[in-house]
């Protein structure tokens, strides 16, 4: 009790400091004024103003949000791009550095990018975290190329909107000489261009995007455009309109069964299952559709499976497929390919599976010995293992659940036996992953388990979840009556699971 009061202080004592720093402090303390870097503040602000900078004086101060402009300095830097020929200083004293030497044009087009991109990093306070903090997170989740776009997004966005303001040509008049210039072809190229902009914007990861667009400065800066370009983000389409006329009815089927749902999308979490009915992230088109995108107007439908998928990286894991199904698939048929796309989409994203199934891609060093961090599916096999998956899941769902579910009856099966079943898949898998897959010569160590067995227990586990598991639940007594229902859609996995734990406990 002693310890917990006395912590109890210590939080209050830690509040009482944090509530009497003044607002000023707070302020300073966020934009990065701390008093080590006083000196450094001081050296950036006595930056003398830059002549062509000041040239370009009223267009800046309709691009940037604060009445401190940016300083500019031409020095020895690398740049990478030549789109955006100059290196940010990023922060509330921002600096613009140009390249020594540069024309004084090209130094212009590069201020008021520099400029255009610095704005993001205006102190707002109606923003609900620090700039640094969404783009902090955006580089570790989506990676560096990632993070730049976003960056470099920002100022192409901000002079798209500043050069299609009503009042854009009255601030250029103020300008002179090569300075008016410069802005007039600008202005040109922004709104000439529109589109082109627009869709660099929505060629970010769609999840990076929205990391940003909920909050400052991407938020009033997206609105801002919507409202005078009619710009918007892809809206939503839900479940129901992501399909063929000719899936309509079995994707009716689909969503009226909540346990069905749950076996072919993997979502147990009702949140997961809202999300997927209203933003589905996926298109089911018939070959020749006119619905078909015009990117994916080309694929040719698998034999094997009844169709081609498109697949479109989001981010956070999350993808947008379109699949293309061949226009001589019909009935029951189709119905397969239906169903197996579904579950295609469940498995290429199934971190269980793939992980698992990562032992077998493990480089080896030249005495045998694994090289660390190296047991990883790569990315481009993914979907051999959604697809080989899917082939046995569908066969085990048809087997074990065609009386419980009616969307199931008459849809063909390839193989009912469940032994065979585990095996075909695997094999699919060592077929399709050869020669990088590990496949252990006769002579080798390693050759009793077989070709790849860590692919043939990651399928065994990621089949267990589509077979149907016979329990006496009666005989379980009283236990079982007290679960909840939705624990009996786990095929009375985590039933026994639980009395497993509850029983060991008791043993203690």
């Amino acid at each position: 009790m002693k310890n917990r009061i006395r912590v109890g202080v210590v939080l209050a004592l830690g509040l009482g400091l944090a509530c009497g720093e003044s607002r000023d402090d707070q302020l300073k303390r966020q934009l990065g004024y701390s008093k080590e870097d006083k000196e450094k503040s001081a050296a950036v602000e006595e930056v003398p103003p830059d002549p062509v900078r000041e040239e370009l004086r009223p267009l800046l101060e309709k691009i940037y949000s604060h009445d401190r402009l940016p300083g500019v300095v031409d020095e020895n830097v690398f740049v990478e791009s030549e789109r955006y020929p100059y290196v940010l200083q990023a922060g509330v004293l921002a600096v613009v550095k140009v390249p020594k030497g540069v024309p004084k044009a090209a130094k212009m087009k590069a201020i008021i990018l520099g400029t255009a991109e610095a704005d993001a990093w205006i102190f707002r306070k109606e923003a609900r975290r620090d700039y640094a903090q969404l783009i902090h997170k955006v580089k570790y989740g989506f990676g560096e190329d990632t993070k730049e776009q976003i960056l470099r997004g920002y100022a192409d966005l901000r002079l798209l909107s500043v050069f299609s303001a009503p009042d854009i040509d009255e601030t250029i008049g103020k300008l002179e000489g090569e300075a008016q210039k410069i802005a007039k072809e600008l202005k040109q190229e922004y709104t000439a261009n529109q589109d082109k902009y627009w869709g660099e914007w929505m060629g970010v990861k769609m999840y990076a995007r929205r990391a940003v667009s909920g909050d400052e400065p991407y938020r009033s800066l997206l609105r801002q455009l919507a409202k005078d370009l009619g710009t918007v983000e892809v809206k939503p389409r839900k479940w129901g309109d992501s399909v063929d006329g000719a899936f309509a009815a079995w994707a009716k089927a689909v969503e009226a069964n909540e346990e069905l749902l749950i076996k072919l999308t993997g979502y147990r979490e009702l949140r997961d299952r809202v999300d997927f009915l209203n933003d589905t992230h996926a298109l089911w088109l018939i070959e020749g559709s006119d619905r078909v995108p015009e990117k994916a107007r080309e694929l040719k439908p698998d034999k094997a499976t009844g169709y081609a998928v498109l697949r479109e990286d989001l981010g956070s894991g999350y993808n947008e497929l379109t699949f293309v199904f061949s226009r001589k698939l019909s009935g029951a048929k189709l119905k397969r390919a239906f169903l197996h796309s579904l579950i295609f989409r469940q498995l290429l994203t199934d971190f269980q599976l793939l992980a698992t199934a990562g032992g077998d891609w493990a480089q080896r060093e030249s005495d045998g010995s694994l090289i660390k961090d190296s047991s990883i599916v790569p990315d481009e096999f993914d979907p051999l293992y959604a697809r080989c998956g899917a082939d046995g899941a569908l066969d085990s769902l048809i087997s074990g659940f065609s009386g419980d579910f009616p969307l199931l009856a008459g849809v063909p099966i390839k193989e009912r036996n469940s032994e065979k079943v585990i095996t075909v898949a695997h094999k699919c898998v060592i077929e399709g992953g050869k020669p990088r897959i590990f496949v252990p010569a006769k002579d080798d160590e390693f050759a009793l388990e077989g070709p790849a067995p860590a692919s043939r227990l990651a399928l065994f586990q990621m089949l267990a979840r589509f077979e149907k598991i016979d329990v006496n639940m009666a005989a379980m007594g009283d236990d079982a009556k007290r679960m909840p229902e939705d624990d009996a859609i786990e095929d009375a996995e985590a039933l026994l699971k639980k009395l497993e734990a509850k029983q060991k406990e008791e043993n203690k």
